[in-house]
Order: C-alpha cells, then sequence, then structure tokens
C-alpha cells in the first residue's frame, strides 16, 4: 500500500523547473528525475521532463537520489492517474491518454520518496530534423531536397504539438519509394536514421509513428 494520500499528492504544486540538462528535482527535494529518450531529441535536451510526453509512447526515466545518507533506496513508479499514465515497468511510464498525473518514486517498504508530475500530449504532427555527427542540430528537413550521389544524412523523426517538441519512444515504421535511388538505415545509435542517396534519380521517403505521418521528396543529382 502507497503511504500517501493521493489527494494530497495532487494537491502538491505542479512542476519543477528544469535544470537545463533535463533533470527536475522532485517535490520533496528526495530525487531527481531525468528522461532517458536517445542522443537525439528536441525534448529532451531542450525541456527535460518539462516537456509533455506523446500519447500513446512510453518513456524511461532515469533517477538520481539526494536522500540523505542512502546511496539510493530501490524504488518503483507508480502513477496518481492510470487513466494517464501507467507504470508497466519500475523506470519506464507509459502515456496513454492526455491529461497530467503525479508519478512517484516508491520505496521498498511502499513509501513514497518523492513525486514529479508530468504531462501528456497527443501529437499534432511529425518532424524530420537533421543532426551532425555530434549530435548538434542543423535543421528541419522540408519537404524536398535535392542531394548528389553519395550524400548521407543524419535525421531523427519527433514528434511535436503546436509547435512544441513532445518526450517519448515509440514504434517508427519507414520506406523509400525507389531504395536503389534512396536507402533509409537505422543508426547503431537508437532515434537515428540515415538517408544515403546511392543513385541518381527520385524517392519519395516517409516515416509513419504515433498515427501520423511525415514525407520527404528526394532528387538524386548524378
Amino acid at each position: 500500500m502507497i503511504r500517501l494520500a493521493l489527494s494530497s499528492i495532487l494537491m502538491t504544486a505542479a512542476c519543477g523547473a528544469g535544470d537545463g540538462l533535463g533533470g527536475r528535482p522532485g517535490e520533496f527535494g528526495q530525487v531527481e528525475a531525468a528522461p532517458e529518450c536517445g542522443a537525439l531529441s528536441q525534448a529532451c535536451i531542450g525541456q527535460g521532463l518539462d516537456a509533455p510526453i506523446a500519447k500513446g509512447s512510453t518513456l524511461d526515466i532515469a533517477v538520481e537520489y539526494k536522500v540523505a545518507g542512502s546511496s539510493g533506496p530501490p524504488t518503483l513508479l507508480a502513477s496518481a492517474n492510470q487513466a494517464v499514465i501507467t507504470t508497466p515497468g519500475p523506470t519506464q511510464i507509459s502515456a496513454i491518454a492526455e491529461g497530467m498525473s503525479a508519478v512517484m518514486f516508491v520505496g521498498p517498504a511502499g513509501e513514497v520518496i518523492d513525486l514529479i508530475h508530468v504531462f501528456v500530449q497527443k501529437s499534432s504532427e511529425l518532424r524530420i530534423n537533421r543532426y551532425d555527427e555530434a549530435g548538434d542540430l542543423l535543421g528541419r528537413v522540408q519537404s524536398s531536397s535535392q542531394l548528389i550521389v553519395g550524400d548521407e544524412i543524419l535525421v531523427a523523426v519527433e514528434p511535436f504539438a503546436g509547435g512544441q517538441p513532445l518526450l517519448g519512444n515509440f514504434d517508427l515504421t519507414y520506406a523509400s519509394t525507389a531504395a536503389p535511388v534512396v536507402t533509409i538505415v537505422p543508426d547503431p545509435v537508437g532515434g537515428w536514421y540515415r538517408v544515403i542517396a546511392r543513385s541518381a534519380g527520385m524517392a519519395n521517403v516517409s516515416f509513419t509513428a504515433l498515427g501520423l505521418d511525415v514525407s520527404w521528396q528526394i532528387e538524386v543529382l548524378p
């Protein structure tokens, strides 16, 4: 049994301010939590847990303990509003509906060590963002581009709502209408994709996730 009334939890102040690195202190100051969302994510890099989580996605949370005299008690996650957030794993939350919920860090005896508030929002668009090899954002890919044979573009496909990047890990499918012209290759680093121009011609590259899709028309020049 969780030894803290949910009504009192929900009356606690909502979001704490992020520190700019993705971590956010818990409401009780006993933990600092950060999203584990891959190397390339504008939401993770720019906002951390202050960014909404995309409906239909999951998110792993890394925890740094601030409990005095302890290296960190083993904890589980629990949701105060399971209609919005569920906790399928000890470090994972699942965003199932739009809204807000407290996520509690629960100790081995059922005590609530700390909590944070998270928000879930439905994605309104997918964007293809281009990055360099160091993981720095180069800009959003336009709907059509010209490449030269041998060009290799590193991209990540990210959900947005009203212009705001959203957190979350999700299933992504992709296709090229002309694989001999343009090939999509998943990078060993999760969330990265390499779009490779192999021969002259036209190809349409598409990505689908979270009930949305985005396409990119590419002309490859000799």
